[in-house]
This record gives C-alpha cells, structure tokens and sequence, in this order.
C-alpha cells in the first residue's frame, strides 16, 4: 500500500496532505470498463463497520487528497471507508496514467466506474453478514467533477433498486441541479453575464487543451495551456482565487493535460446535442430518502453550484422537509476540505450521525 500511495499528486506544496495520511488497510482494483481492471479503491477502517462511504475528489487530484480526510472518518465514525478518483487520474506503481485510455474516459464510463468501486468496498464490508436482517448504510462523497460521475451513480443505483444506492450523498463545493422531475421549484437567480464568462472561458481552454495533447502535440498544447492561464491571471477571470492557488493544478505536465479529459467530453457533448448524457448528474429526486450535505467555499469568483439546488437545500432545512443542509464555508475556497479541515469534517460527521 505504501508504494501504490505514492502518487505524486501535490508533491510540489502539499506535501503535508500525503505526509500526514496514515496508509489505506488495503487497496483493491476494480473495472472501469469491460476490458480495463485499472481502478484502484484505497481502503480504510473496520470491515465490521455499519456504513461505508465511497471518496472521490475531481480534477486535478488523485486519491491523495482525500486521504487524510478518510482515515480520519474511519477512525471517528462506524464506517468502512474508501477512496478512488476520476478514471485515469492516479498514477500507480501497478497502473500508470499513460496505461489508460488515450481519448479518456465518457461519462457513461466515470459512472461505471463509481459502480464498480463501491461493489469493491461493499466486498470487503462483513457487517450484513454478522448482522441478520440489518442493512448495510452506503453513503457517497465527491469533490469536483467527482460529482458528476457520483450524482450519475447515485441516480442510476437508486432507479435500478440496487443494495449499493446511497442513503446519504455530501457534495465539496460543486452542486448540480435539481432532479428533472421534482417539482415546486423556488425561485433563484441567474448567473450575471460576467459569471457566465468566467465559467465558460476556463473550461474552454481546458478542453482545447487537452484536445491538442491527444490529436495534435504537447507542444501546442503547453501554448495553449499557459497562453490561457496568462490570460485568466492578467484579466483576472479566472474562478479560483490566491487562496487556492497551493492547490490547483499541482500535477506535472503532460499528466495535467491528459487530466482535462472530462472538459473535453463535456464540449464535445454539447456541441455534438448530446447533453442529454448528463441527465442523471443531478440532485436525487427524494431528497427525504436521499439527503444530501452540500458544503461549498465562499472565496472564488464564481461558484460552481446552480444556485436554485442551493435554494432547494436551504428550503430542505428550513422546512425540516429531510436532513439534507447547505454549508457556506466561510474564508475557504474551492479546496475547502482541506483549507478548513476540522470545520468540514464535523459537518460531515454530524451528517452522517443524524
């Protein structure tokens, strides 16, 4: 486990996060796809445990991130834990980034692979079967572009009656929207001009960039790469601010832009009409059966939540409707589970109590 731990991820400024993570019990691999064994679940806590709960971060992270976060969840609640990421995005001693696929993975296959890690840590859980008739508790926990993936996996488990369906879900700073068939929607504002830019821009140059990586050069895609990342500082458009900086986009370069990949996947959908794939990255439509935690950081540019799931969870609570609950963390920014750690945690752990 020691040797699969490292990574690499942030070993340039936050080399405190890796340090300090006690190593996962076990690591076990799962399919991304049918002929891809190449996910990886570190796991953590006791198998006896009456809950598991699957981590997953986005772009640019690997497991690592969410390490120390884990051990400390195993150790303080009755929960097996384990953590995986965004296919592609670690870099083992057992499978190397570059070992994966070159186009990245769709969005269809990011879900799949949620589905399969969560079976690999239900596999390592002997609650039920030293409990008779007791139910396991599953509970799933993104940051980033984890959610998209997670929020798919969690609405297509809950549809499907699977035993994997999350009871509870907690979000780190990115929310999506409502389910499309909830109904009695209140009223929330919409995005200025200049918010629209600043989240477009980015995610333009994210994906152009990786598109160069994969079909054209590295070269071109390092002049894209820094020529957008000039512009966003110069002009100051882009969404995170200085107090992120320790912690975005650490990973060295070409690994960084193969990483881009869900960017990429999420223009060509757009453009190509088929958004309809991201139909089930939404909110779970009984937010009573399913609550959900949603924490986000309030030092950015720009926040990356549809601000009417956020008017959806404040009513949720105000109305004692379901435990789910909105958190505005306050002096954070995207990277809030690390920068308030403790504050985040015991959020999270009164959640999963409740």
């Amino acid at each position: 486990a020691n040797a699969i731990i490292s990574t690499g991820r942030h070993q340039q400024v936050d080399t405190m996060v890796v340090q300090t993570s006690i190593p996962p019990r076990k690591v076990l691999t799962y399919p991304i796809t049918a002929d891809d064994n190449g996910g990886a679940v570190f796991i953590y806590g006791d198998p006896k445990a009456s809950r598991i709960a699957i981590l997953s971060a986005g772009f640019a992270d690997d497991q690592s991130i969410f390490l120390p976060f884990a051990a400390r969840l195993a150790e303080e609640t009755d929960t097996l834990v384990g953590v995986t990421c965004l296919p592609g995005y670690d870099d083992r001693d057992d499978k190397s980034w570059t070992r994966h696929k070159k186009d990245g993975y769709t969005f269809d296959e990011q879900e799949r692979a949620f589905r399969e890690a969560v079976k690999a840590l239900r596999s390592e859980s002997e609650y039920e079967k030293n409990n008779s008739g007791k139910k396991l508790e599953v509970v799933g926990i993104f940051h980033d572009w984890g959610v998209v993936g997670g929020l798919m996996w969690c609405n297509r488990a809950i549809e499907d009656d699977s035993e994997n369906a999350p009871d509870k879900i907690v979000l780190f700073d990115v929310c999506t929207g409502p389910h499309r068939n909830m109904k009695d929607l209140p009223f929330a504002r919409k995005n200025t001009p200049s918010e629209e830019f600043v989240t477009v821009f980015y995610r333009i140059v994210f994906a152009i960039t990786f598109l160069c990586y994969r079909f054209v050069g590295t070269g071109l895609a390092y002049a894209v790469h820094f020529l957008g990342l000039g512009v966003m500082s110069s002009f100051k458009i882009g969404p995170l601010l200085e107090i992120d900086r320790d912690y975005e986009l650490c990973i060295p370069c070409p690994r960084l832009f193969y990483m881009m990949y869900p960017y990429y996947k999420l223009l060509q959908s757009l453009l190509t009409g088929n958004a309809k794939v991201f139909k089930d990255a939404s909110m779970p439509m009984d937010l009573k059966k399913t609550p959900c935690l949603y924490l986000y950081g309030t030092k950015k540019r720009v926040n990356f939540h549809e601000d009417i799931s956020v008017k959806v969870l404040e009513r949720e609570e105000k109305e004692e409707r379901s435990l789910s609950k909105v958190v505005a963390v306050e002096d954070a920014g995207h990277y809030l589970f690390v920068q308030k750690f403790d504050f985040c945690f015991n959020e999270v752990k009164t959640f999963l109590h409740k």
